[in-house]
């Protein structure tokens, strides 16, 4: 993953109080946010992140450039909603803040959350943008709430700045996948471009989380599904198992109302074998139909053993009723 120094601009303007995304803009941004820190401190371990508020009687910088995941958390929940956002202030801003970074090989990344309408003339977004491309600074858009209104100005400012497509435009319509979830699966987190783009169509790594940036969490995932998949095929083989033991039930509760079906046997003669009891189908094929060859062996045995105990255990053959023994005579 590449080195890069992060400032994410935030919009905390009024319009973030909206309620058309879960829970409320602001707190989807939030989220959003929040997840963007963790999976750029994680790309690189000498990755900075920092984090400015776009909105207000001026721009205020929460905290600049660091690895400190907890700081940066602390300092998201310390944004306040009120006024309205600047996207171009913000940018130059955050521009200012990466030139002072520490770490003169980190590349320079800004990502801005726009949730409310762009103010500034497509002349100055232009200029901008040029600006931008200048001094080497990639441009992380995420359009949100006002995408339709906000696109035009967007895609000038992204032409003027994308050359080498190292910038990118997500944009996130009302609907009913969370912000988070959207930006999960867009190049912003995976910039290698193996997942899906910014319409959040799910496409790329299983569970959305690459298992090389957290093979623990991926792996969890993979164990709770199994678990929810093995649970789920014993409840159905229960529920197929419980009409035939309430069948025959009835059955061997009155035996001579079918005398046909279960004749009696002739004296001397040897009782009838029970009836078979139902096929159990072996290990081999249960991992076959779950697709459990290359899972790994302890985590095999665990789900074998769990669909094992789930499964009722086959009734005993009744025993042959015998007729009681009629009382002695006094």
């Amino acid at each position: 993953m590449p080195l890069e120094a992060v400032m994410i601009c935030l919009d905390n303007s009024d319009y973030t109080r909206n309620g058309d995304y879960m829970p409320t803009r602001f707190d989807s941004q939030s989220d959003a946010a929040n997840l963007l820190c963790g999976a750029k401190t994680n790309q690189n371990p000498e990755n900075c992140v920092g984090i400015l508020a776009s909105a207000g009687d001026r721009i205020e910088v929460m905290i600049t450039p660091t690895s400190d995941l907890g700081r940066l958390v602390t300092e998201l929940n310390r944004v306040k909603i009120g006024g309205n956002a600047d996207l171009l202030r913000a940018i130059q801003t955050a521009q200012l803040a990466l030139k002072h970074r520490q770490n003169k090989k980190q590349k320079q990344r800004i990502i801005a959350f726009v949730g409310s309408p762009v103010t500034a003339s497509d002349k100055e977004l232009e200029t901008l943008g040029k600006n931008l491309k200048k001094n080497s600074v990639a441009l992380d858009l995420i359009s949100f709430g006002e995408v339709e209104e906000n696109a035009p100005k967007l895609e000038k400012l992204m032409n003027a700045l994308n050359s080498t497509d190292t910038s990118h435009l997500m944009e996130a319509p009302v609907g009913p996948k969370l912000l988070s979830d959207i930006l999960l699966s867009s190049p912003i987190i995976n910039p290698d471009g193996e997942a899906g783009g910014g319409g959040g169509d799910g496409a790329g790594f299983e569970f959305g989380i690459n298992p090389n940036d957290d093979p623990e969490l991926a792996l969890a995932l993979r164990i709770s599904m199994e678990e929810e998949r093995a649970r789920q095929q014993a409840t159905e083989g229960g529920g197929a198992a419980a009409p035939a033991e309430g069948a025959a039930a009835p059955a061997a509760a009155a035996p001579a109302a079918a005398p046909a079906a279960a004749p009696a046997p002739a004296a001397g003669g040897e009782a009838p074998a029970p009836a078979a009891s139902l096929p159990v189908a072996p290990d081999a094929a249960i991992m076959e139909a779950m697709g459990m060859e290359d899972m790994d062996e302890e985590l095999r045995q665990a789900l074998l053993l769990s669909m094992q105990e789930a499964q009722p255990a086959a009734p005993a053959a009744a025993p042959a009723e015998t007729p009681a023994p009629a009382p002695a005579p006094a």
